[in-house]
């Protein structure tokens, strides 16, 4: 006899694996579709008479187990249960199934057909489209045809309503993921779930992990249109992982409330913003609104409803883990001790305008923390580490002997003359200059030899010829001329500077 949950825990269970129900009264257009008043009081009454039967006596469980765990005698239902509380413990990957958007006659058919077959990338880069029918589609005339014909297929009968054509999706998992094993799992399930329908899949690659593309008409072989929903999408992500389990690859599909964190619900457009380094409107209107809350000295109601949640979640595991502890089987009792770590590991519950506050200062800090640590540039002292050539030391000579000191000591008759400098100091110039140059034939560069001393020898000749008198008298007039000169050049800019703005015409 296999290991069976009881009847309270399997609707726990249920509860938490199933996703939640949303009702919306009229929306989308046309009349609520409310409950019927009439008899409604009295079947609720003449029901209430009547205890409801358990599901644990029955051979077959509840409406809401089926939905949670899918259909079945009880004992196949709990099975699957339990396996699906592994799964979840171990933390195995989720099958991702989201539609992505919804394609308006054929052009727009035929659109996403080229994008997804890569068509006009080149041949190593051009992806076949894998249709319904088995076939594999490379050419553009074929795809065009393929979108005409579900275009008229579509409007036929119907030529004024303005609907899809088309609704395209997409089946991923995450990195490392066998992209073929994947891919057979996606046509595996697109012809089992999409039978009665015609459609056109593609793997790709380009990205960290491998997704297939899949787009259907939206009305069937017989003329009926599909308005996929909530649990529509649970059930494809059910029958995805299942398909992908059976190639081998472990995959998970529940709820986010059954991982013990907040659903996302996060546009795909975000998402994309979100990867280019870009802020979307959806963050930023979530943290307008923990700002608010925080000026206003609120908690965020969220936070309650979200621990509630994560308590009944807790809870229902524990009820689990008691039964399974109690297990003749060492594999329940293993699952035990798994969804025990689990509990004890599970995040604590944060709203998503919390998130978004924290994905903002996280990407604030990662440029920071992701760049690269370089060496400080040390920019080297160039007066204390210069290789002493000689010219520093002839300059400050050439200065010395030029000095007014050095003149006035030097003999006059009414003006002041300065004669070369000394022979001594020309000698010890010379064989500087002789020192720098080398032997003859060292320097093997034509370019390079000898410019170092031909300058020296050429400022070394200038220092030992004798200078030309200077008159002191004139040394008033030479300032004189200076500041002229100085004058006649500040006048030019300035009337450079008022023609240059007339020259656009009056400011306004």
């Amino acid at each position: 006899m296999s290991f069976r949950f009881s009847s309270g825990t399997m609707d726990s269970m249920a509860g938490v694996f199933a996703p939640p129900k949303k009702y919306r009264m009229g929306s989308g257009g046309g009349s609520a579709k409310g409950p019927k008043a009439r008899g409604t009081i009295l079947g609720m009454a003449v029901a209430s008479m009547f205890p409801k039967p358990t599901s644990s006596t029955g051979s077959h469980a509840s409406s809401q187990t089926k939905h949670a765990f899918g259909g079945g005698s009880h004992t196949r239902v709990n099975n699957r249960a339990v396996m699906a509380a592994e799964r979840t413990s171990r933390r195995v990957p989720e099958a991702v199934v989201r539609v992505t958007g919804r394609q308006h006659g054929g052009g727009h058919v035929l659109a996403n057909f080229a994008y997804i077959s890569r068509l006009g990338h080149g041949d190593e880069k051009e992806l076949g489209l894998e249709t319904s029918e088995g076939e594999i589609l490379r050419d553009g005339r074929e795809m065009q045809l393929l979108a005409k014909e579900w275009n008229d297929w579509e409007m036929d009968g119907d030529a004024r309503r303005k609907g899809a054509t088309s609704l395209s999706m997409i089946l991923s998992m995450p990195t490392g993921t066998d992209p073929e094993r994947l891919k057979g799992a996606a046509l595996d399930f697109a012809r089992e779930e999409f039978a009665n329908r015609s459609w056109v899949a593609s793997l790709h690659v380009d990205r960290d992990h491998p997704h297939v593309h899949l787009t259907i008409a939206r009305r069937d072989h017989d003329g009926r249109r599909f308005h996929p929903n909530r649990e529509d999408l649970f059930r494809w992500r059910q029958r995805f992982a299942e398909k992908l389990r059976n190639r081998g690859i472990e995959a998970n599909a529940t709820p986010a409330k059954a991982r013990g964190i907040d659903p996302k619900h996060e546009p795909i457009a975000a998402v994309k913003m979100r990867e280019k380094g870009q802020v979307p409107q959806i963050d930023k209107s979530r943290m307008a609104r923990v700002q608010r809350l925080r000026e206003q000295g609120v908690e965020d109601p969220v936070f309650a409803m979200l621990a509630s949640r994560q308590a009944a979640v807790r809870a229902t595991y524990t009820r689990s883990i008691i039964e399974l502890s109690a297990s003749p089987f060492a594999a329940d009792q293993l699952v035990a001790k798994s969804l025990e770590r689990f509990v004890e590991t599970m995040p604590p519950p944060e709203p998503n305008s919390v998130r978004a506050m924290r994905l903002a200062s996280e990407r604030e800090a990662e440029p920071i923390a992701s760049a690269p640590v370089r060496a400080p540039i040390r920019i080297p002292d160039v007066s204390a580490s210069r290789v002493d050539t000689g010219i520093d030391r002839l300059k400050a000579l050439h200065e010395k002997l030029t000095s007014p000191e050095a003149q006035a000591k030097s003999p006059t008759d009414g003006k002041a003359t300065t004669s070369g400098p000394p022979s001594d100091v020309a000698d010890r110039i010379r064989k500087l200059v002789e020192k720098n140059r080398g032997p003859a034939g060292k320097d093997d560069d034509p370019d390079r030899a000898g410019t170092l001393s031909d300058r020296l020898r050429a400022l070394t000749e200038k220092i030992s010829e004798p200078s030309q008198p200077i008159d002191l008298s004139r040394h008033d007039e030479i300032v004189r001329q200076a500041e002229e000169r100085n004058r006649e050049r500040l006048d030019r800019e300035r009337l450079d500077r008022e023609r240059a703005k007339d020259r656009d015409g009056p400011g306004r």
